[in-house]
């Protein structure tokens, strides 16, 4: 199911987002500082996320807190960018999704996306706020995977979050995870199958 190389980056320099490859990306507020004051901040973010990335990205789990936010990826193969635009060809048209052409002649590069996520919502927070300069403490953090116990372990451990930073008591009482996307019946971006198959193979 998986083919996961290293966890820890090799040098300062960012690794890039491979094709193919699954990542633990995260970051903050620039100076620890908050990225998200209401709930219509956080449902703004989560849109411009779905809209920017579903294209390019699988995402198993996520979590925003005020200051920082999680998220376990897959970077979809250009194949999978088309055979998902083809199949959904309707949505991305009416712009649900970014772009409104066939992937196959003009990739979706993953890296470009994101700064166009991270780009909008700064966009929208200093325009709301009446701000400027930066939001986001520089490039996006990410991690590639070792294997699938770790797979499951941060499935969990973003979940958590809100646990851990003892915002709540209980998952079911924080609403910006995709913790209540598992437990409940409601359409979802999240690759729930494939992390359900992930944990039976684990019993």
């Amino acid at each position: 199911m998986f083919l996961f190389i290293s966890q820890k980056l090799r040098s300062t320099k960012m690794e890039p987002l491979e094709s193919g490859n699954y990542y633990h990306i995260y970051n903050r507020g620039a100076g620890s500082a908050d990225l998200f004051w209401n709930e219509n901040d956080f449902r703004q973010f989560l849109k411009k996320y779905i809209y920017y990335l579903y294209p390019c990205l699988q995402t198993f789990a996520w979590c925003l807190l005020h200051n920082h936010f999680h998220a376990l990826v897959r970077v979809r193969t250009l194949d999978e960018q088309a055979e998902l635009f083809n199949k959904q060809r309707t949505q991305f048209i009416k712009g649900k999704y970014h772009g409104k052409l066939n992937p196959a002649n003009n990739p979706f590069d993953v890296s470009r996306q994101i700064s166009h996520l991270m780009n909008s919502y700064t966009r929208y927070i200093n325009k709301k706020m009446d701000r400027t300069g930066t939001l986001i403490e520089g490039p996006l953090k990410r991690k590639k995977l070792i294997d699938e116990s770790n797979f499951l372990y941060l499935i969990c451990y973003i979940h958590r979050n809100p646990i851990h930073h003892q915002i709540h008591n209980n998952y079911t009482d924080y609403s910006f995870t995709s913790y209540l996307d598992f437990i409940g019946n409601n359409k979802s971006f999240v690759e729930k199958k494939e992390c359900f198959e992930a944990f039976w193979r684990e019993e």
